[in-house]
């Protein structure tokens, strides 16, 4: 009887859906367009390095839909919690599906969304009986990555000084290298090397070479030892308020993905120097339930000083990874921290509950600078934090939260729920409370603030599919602090409203209409005090999405910022993308063309670029001018490929580019990138 309706409902789909693509998806596209939906806050420094390399790994072993579970499927970026759940549910009730286009019938996976999975899944037999890990080794994949890049302009940091000192000690250019060996799933070895622009290379401060060297081994080996990492690797556990290294889901244009589906431990390759531990970690499977350990011990870059007795302290831990100059070099790797902790999952048909818990410790304390907002924000040697988290997804509907204490006795909680009532509505909330004293230096959730400590907030969002082609999304998020902040001078609040209207015209056409206001308060210098004063910020933007073919794409925007606080201003920004990819040739073309007018940084607009494999770049646009870029890709065979990306930016408002260590003289940026990538 199931194999009937399954049959039935598979022509159903068929026959009746909207297509989800009648042309070839470009995969570079969809993962283009996935990183987009996640990054509303982009220019908060988000690291989306590991979302592509998760895309890019999918490219080459696509997800099998018959063989698949939730940590998998969390990979693709795309499908909440209720999503997942309810494409295994199917699978589990009707057997292995033959075609992305059954997919649309089931509950919540739009064709949008299944345009977005296509390139990264497929439909093969399910596995009874998954390879060995000897038989995976005969079959793994060798990747080396070469990559050079630097600006053609000479900031003042690598020109001599009157007294014959250059304040940066290496030269201009950045420098990485990676190499990764892989099995579909069980095994995974590398290492990955960087120098910044500025610092040494073979020379100097760093004779040994790269500036950044990480490594890791990674082995599943069977149904007891999941898995067990030596070297670099991120943890990430329930809804992030103890635990969550690297990217976090935020406010975004996907309003019903705030939930978070941990991806438990996984291997260590980016390039960000502080966001992963360094050291040993095992996972069991016991049955229902899943214990993960680990130990983490490495240096971190600190601003050291010493007291009247002459004992040292660090006032601040520094994240940009730089080791330029003389004082940044003195920083670097000073302070010794310790980490240690566990993950305890219990797993049922529709509910999971965790346990996390992370013990950290340095080799000094940390005293903070005596300002007002520091005075409830971690201080000392040691510190650990706790929690108890719970995720329950069935049918419709998925109701999830975390709550959590630190040693200092502050307290966190996350509550939220996603409910689809129907194919054309849905809705999403959550709540959440900080103390000012809730201390957990690697938690990482759903907030307004960087820091994961004063803070209280109310989020709603609705979804509404008013008519075939449409979908609107909407979402507004209240949120307070109780104590003040670095950028306030009192307790403060804080207000954003998102409304996105998205309009499929056809498989070839669509655009969307995108406002945000976001109101908070920030502080102003009045005389010889500070005060908190409003400050509003409204972006309107209109982007087109058109294909001419099978080979060319055309993406068109006009956005404005109308940016209020002592004073107001306006920015706006107009590009226009080609991207071409010939079936016939061995290369693929993105090209851009953009113009930008705003009055300061301020009222700056951001948008995300075309660029080499495994990178982003999210340029700012301030100021007056013009940019431009070239991004080629070339496949000489189909184990060798090379990028190559120019890009320039030249105003027309100024003769001198930043300050400091980067000013440029002139009125034009331009960088080079090439890269070269071998696979065996």
């Amino acid at each position: 009887m199931k194999a009937l309706l399954k049959n039935i409902v598979t022509l159903l789909a068929i026959t009746l859906s909207f297509s989800v693509a009648a042309q070839e998806n470009n995969p570079q596209q969809m993962i283009e367009a996935i990183i987009e939906s996640h990054l509303e806050n982009i220019e908060e420094g988000t690291d989306v390095a590991l979302i592509i390399e998760d895309l890019e790994s999918l490219l080459e072993h696509p997800i099998n839909i018959n063989s698949t579970n939730t940590d998998e499927l969390s990979k693709l970026y795309i499908l909440n919690p209720v999503q997942i759940n309810n494409l295994l549910e199917y699978v589990k009730s009707f057997g292995p599906v033959y075609s992305i286009y059954e997919l649309n019938v089931i509950d919540g996976l739009t064709p949008d969304i299944l345009q977005k999975m296509e390139p990264f899944v497929e439909f093969g037999p399910a596995e009874e009986q998954k390879p060995t890990l000897k038989q995976e080794l005969k079959n793994g994949r060798h990747e080396a990555i070469l990559r050079g890049l630097g600006t053609l302009q000479k900031a003042r940091g690598y020109q001599e000084k009157e007294d014959g000192t250059t304040p940066y000690e290496g030269n201009r250019d950045r420098y990485y290298a990676r190499y990764h060996y892989q099995t579909r799933e069980k095994f995974s070895a590398g290492f990955t090397a960087e120098k910044d622009p500025g610092e040494a290379f073979f020379q100097g401060s760093n004779k040994q070479g790269f500036d950044y060297y990480s490594a890791h081994i990674s082995v599943k080996p069977g149904k007891t030892v999941r898995q067990f990492v030596v070297g670099d690797f991120l943890v990430r556990a329930g809804q992030g308020l103890t635990l969550w290294q690297g990217y976090t889901t935020g406010k975004s244009s996907d309003i019903l993905s705030i939930s978070k589906t941990g991806q438990g431990i996984r291997p260590y390759t980016s390039v960000n120097e502080n966001a992963f531990f360094r050291g040993a970690t095992a996972t069991l499977d016991l049955g229902k339930l899943t214990l993960s350990i680990f130990g983490s011990h490495k240096k971190a870059d600190g601003n050291i000083e010493s007291n009247e007795n002459g004992i040292e302290h660090f006032t601040s831990l520094q994240t940009s990874g730089y080791h330029r100059t003389q004082s940044e070099i003195d920083d670097e790797k000073s302070v010794s921290t310790s980490d240690a902790g566990s993950v305890l999952s219990l797993h049922f048909n529709h509910l999971k509950i965790g346990a996390n818990l992370v013990y950290q410790h340095f080799d000094m304390p940390y005293i903070r600078s005596d300002q007002l907002y520091n005075q409830f924000r971690f201080s000392g040697d040691e510190n650990y934090s706790g929690s108890i988290d719970y995720l329950f997804s069935k049918g419709k509907y998925q109701l999830f939260g975390e709550a959590a204490m630190s040693k200092s006795k502050g307290k966190a909680v996350v509550q939220g729920a996603v409910a689809r009532v129907n194919d054309q509505l849905s809705f999403s909330a959550l709540f959440r409370h900080f103390d000012k004293n809730y201390h957990a230096l690697w938690a990482n959730t759903f907030a307004d603030g960087t820091n994961t400590s004063n803070e209280s907030g109310l989020y709603f969002g609705t979804r509404i599919l008013p008519v075939k082609f449409v979908t609107l999304s909407v979402y507004s998020d209240v949120y307070q602090s109780k104590w003040i902040n670095y950028s306030t001078a009192g307790p403060s609040n804080g207000w954003d409203i998102f409304a996105q209207a998205d309009v499929r015209i056809s498989d070839s056409f669509s655009f969307y209409l995108r406002f945000k206001n976001e109101e908070k308060n920030n502080k102003f210098k009045a005389d010889k005090i500070y005060i908190d004063i409003p400050e509003r910020t409204q972006k309107l933007r209109l982007h087109f999405d058109y294909r001419l073919s099978d080979e060319i794409n055309l993406k068109t925007r006009l956005e404005h910022v109308f940016y209020t606080e002592e004073n107001s201003e306006n920015g706006f920004m107009i590009f226009q993308d080609i991207q071409y990819s010939p079936e016939k040739l061995p290369f693929n073309l993105n090209a851009r063309f953009a113009w930008f007018s705003t009055e300061s940084y301020d009222s700056r607009i951001y948008a995300y670029e075309n660029d080499l494999l495994y990178t982003f770049s999210v340029p700012a646009y301030y100021g007056k001018g013009f940019r431009t870029y070239l991004n080629l890709k070339y496949s000489f065979s189909k184990n060798l490929e090379c990028w190559l990306k120019f890009a320039n930016t030249h105003w027309t408002d100024r003769d001198v580019i930043s300050s400091g260590y980067n000013e440029i003289e002139g009125n034009n940026k331009t960088e080079l990138k090439m890269q070269l990538r071998l696979k065996f």
